[in-house]
């Protein structure tokens, strides 16, 4: 794909999200007589050793699917994927925290919003890369990730709110990891420090 490309499929992003709720609700989001629908819809499965996987790991009682689940990972790692300094969001295991959360929480909006939105992001990338967001390259899930990004402000949509809460719920969940924590950190705990080292001071001092 070249540049030109490139930009004129971020272009069309943009517009897929600088439409009205109403006009993008006869194209993306469902029928009022599929709502009942949308909740049990998920995206494309996991196949082979990894769905068996994520089934074995997620039980009826569990609040994703085991496609979702792992949309979720790739979701997360996405936004903080691994590097030469420490293991990312998938290594951190944020989609099971995200899991919990949404588990214990009694807010059915919030249960609702993800299940909506896990299907919006789905759909999203199927219209534009031709693949589920699982099968899409890196470079793809981010750009699909930046455009609901730079349209923050579009919060009508339940695509651009599932993502704010996804952005808090992965910044959240990794931080408070041990993976965060210490590696991404180096945090080292409460420690006796023999001596305190304080900023040094770049700008130099002055001679009166």
């Amino acid at each position: 794909m070249s540049n030109t490309d490139s930009f004129n499929l971020k272009q069309d992003r943009r517009q897929w999200l600088k439409t009205t709720a109403s006009a993008v609700s006869a194209s993306v989001l469902p029928l009022p007589s599929m709502a009942a629908e949308t909740t049990r819809e998920s995206p494309a499965p996991a196949t082979g050793q990894t769905a068996k996987t994520a089934a074995e790991s997620n039980p009826a009682s569990h609040f994703f699917t085991p496609a979702q689940h792992t949309m979720v990972e790739e979701l997360s790692e996405t936004i903080i994927p691994a590097d030469k300094h420490s293991g990312g969001a998938k290594a951190a295991k944020v989609a099971d925290y995200i899991e919990q959360c949404l588990r214990e929480t009694t807010n059915d909006e919030d249960r609702a919003l993800w299940h909506e939105g896990l299907r919006l992001v789905d759909l999203m990338s199927k219209h534009y890369t031709g693949k589920s967001f699982v099968d899409a390259t890196p470079e793809e899930r981010l750009s699909i990730l930046t455009v609901l990004s730079d349209n923050e402000h579009v919060t009508e949509l339940p695509e651009v709110r599932f993502f704010r809460e996804l952005k808090r719920l992965t910044t959240r969940g990794y931080y408070t990891s041990k993976i965060g924590i210490h590696d991404e950190l180096e945090y080292k705990g409460n420690r006796i420090l023999m001596e305190y080292v304080g900023c040094d001071d770049p700008t130099p001092p002055t001679t009166s």
